[in-house]
């Protein structure tokens, strides 16, 4: 029977600029979809009746973060931590039940490849990062 958890517990841990891993759950309130893909390379001939197709090699996903923007002096903030990050390969630990014992973690070395802060008009202001896998990701680990 699969166990639901509220996304309220999820952590996600990037390395700063010296190694240590932050904790961005809190800050976050999106994440895009984490997880492997792989290729898809068509091996259809002129005898076959129907597409074919063999596995390829597994794809640099892209992860989008974001949440709302906090530009409150002494805490943990995107900004702060992204000023140092872009154009580096951190490691990204996502964590979408917790770090209690047992728990499923998500592992992989990304790039990281843009910040921004998102203002519209009279409506909360926002950050996004986008990260690319550089690699293979682990989804095999636990805490």
């Amino acid at each position: 029977m699969p166990f639901n958890f509220v996304n309220g517990t999820m952590v996600i841990l990037v390395d700063d600029s010296t190694g240590t891993a932050r904790n961005l759950g809190t800050a976050i309130d999106t994440c895009s979809p984490v997880g492997k893909q792989v290729d898809e390379l068509e091996t259809t001939t002129f005898a076959d009746a129907a597409e074919r197709f063999i596995a390829g090699i597994e794809k640099s996903r892209q992860v989008t973060l974001g949440g709302p923007f906090n530009s409150t002096v002494g805490v943990l903030i995107p900004d702060n931590l992204y000023s140092t990050l872009l154009g580096t390969i951190q490691t990204v630990e996502f964590a979408p039940a917790g770090t209690a014992s047992g728990k499923r973690k998500i592992t992989g070395e990304f790039l990281a490849s843009s910040y921004q802060v998102i203002t519209v008009n009279k409506q909360l202001a926002r950050w996004e990062a986008v990260h690319r896998l550089d690699g293979t990701i682990n989804q095999t680990g636990t805490y």
